[in-house]
Formats: structure tokens, sequence, C-alpha cells
């Protein structure tokens, strides 16, 4: 059974109601989006269940009692990093569900995909990285007060598009195969490290167009 994350105010440091809060216009969400960055690059580097929060405070030169105004425990602000994910592809779904009425979506969408893919290669090895953590943040009833961690429905819609029956089954398959091939560089982030994006983009989209047999028309 997984382990269930106590939803409890930490013993060491202030609750958010006894801290002082930054003064307002800004600096909240900016010490915010500091630590999530820290957090992210501490959770790929070294790993979710590897990382304390003594250690992301230090990091940006806080207290652990500091950090505890922003963020409860260590999986909160996993979660936050999570929801980043989820916001990624807001401009990607209009264009799925427009793809009855253009022939040439597909290869329009995997232009987009694979510059917010590349934009977020850190978030997206953070989730292949430690899947089990975030597979607990879906699982974890303690996470309640949060509202639900919903799946995005962009997996939903390629699957969809991929099942249309009125697209010939050699296109479906290299439309499969080009989602592929973006997903298997990024999970294979490392091994492109030497590689600078524009570089590694340009690549990419090159190779995903040859796999589509070109764009159309």
């Amino acid at each position: 059974m997984a382990h269930r994350v106590a939803r409890t105010t930490p013993a060491v440091g202030p609750t958010a109601s006894q801290a002082t809060p930054p003064e307002e216009g800004g600096p909240v969400a900016t010490t915010r989006e500091r630590i999530l960055d820290v957090a992210l690059d501490l959770f790929v580097r070294k790993g979710y269940a590897e990382t304390s929060l003594r250690e992301i405070a230090a990091e940006l030169g806080f207290s652990k009692a500091a950090l505890y105004y922003h963020f409860e425990s260590k999986q909160d602000i996993l979660l936050a990093l999570h929801r980043r994910v989820h916001s990624l592809t807001d401009g990607v779904l209009p264009l799925l569900q427009a793809e009855a009425d253009a022939g040439d979506t597909w290869e329009r969408l995997v232009d987009l995909l694979i510059g917010l893919a590349l934009q977020n290669r850190r978030l997206i090895e953070l989730h292949a990285r430690n899947q089990e953590a975030i597979a607990e943040l879906h699982r974890d009833a303690a996470l309640e007060k949060h509202g639900p961690v919903q799946p995005h429905d962009l997996e939903n819609h390629l699957l969809v598009l991929l099942r249309d029956p009125a697209v010939p089954i050699a296109q479906r398959v290299r439309r499969m195969a080009s989602v592929g091939a973006i997903a298997g560089v990024l999970l294979a982030a490392r091994a492109f490290a030497d590689v600078p994006d524009a570089e590694l983009e340009t690549a990419l989209r090159a190779v995903v167009h040859d796999v589509l047999g070109g764009r159309q028309g």
C-alpha cells in the first residue's frame, strides 16, 4: 500500500498563519517560483526521494521554517511542479479539436509539441525520473484539499486522432512514430545534454517530418 503523506502542519517552523507574510505586490509569487525552480533542479539531479526540504532551503539561502510559509511539505512542491505540466498543453488542445477542419493539423501539432517539449525538458525529465512519486500524487487521498490531480486531456485527444479510421493505417503509424520520436529524445535527455537546444530542435523537427512523409499540401 502506498504511503500517505500526512497533511499536518510540520513540527518545525511556523504555519502559514503564524508566519509573517512577504509584502504584497509580487514577492510571494516570485519566491514561490524560485522555490519551484530550485526544487525542480534538485529533483531531476538527485531524485525526489533523495532530496530533502532542508537541501531546497539551503540552495535558496532560506531557513527551513521560511520554506514552510510557501509549502507545507515536499509533496506539495512536487504537486505544484506537476500542475505546471498540466498547464503546458493549453494551446495544443484547440489545435487537436480542429483536426477535422484542416488536413495539415497533425504536422502543425507536432511542430507545436516539439517547441513545448524542448522548452520544458526539465519538467518532462522530472516526470520520467520520478514516476513513482508522481503516481502517488494521483492516488494519495490526502491531497484532496488541493482538488483532484486530473489526467490531462491531451493523451485522450491524441488517441482519438490515432484511431481515426478515415486515416490510412500507414499514416496512423507514422503519426504514432512521430510522437514516439519526440518522447524518445526527451526521455533520453542526458544523451543530448551536449547538444544546443536550437540544434536539437532543428534535427528533431527534420526527423519527425521525415517520419510523417514530409509536410502535407
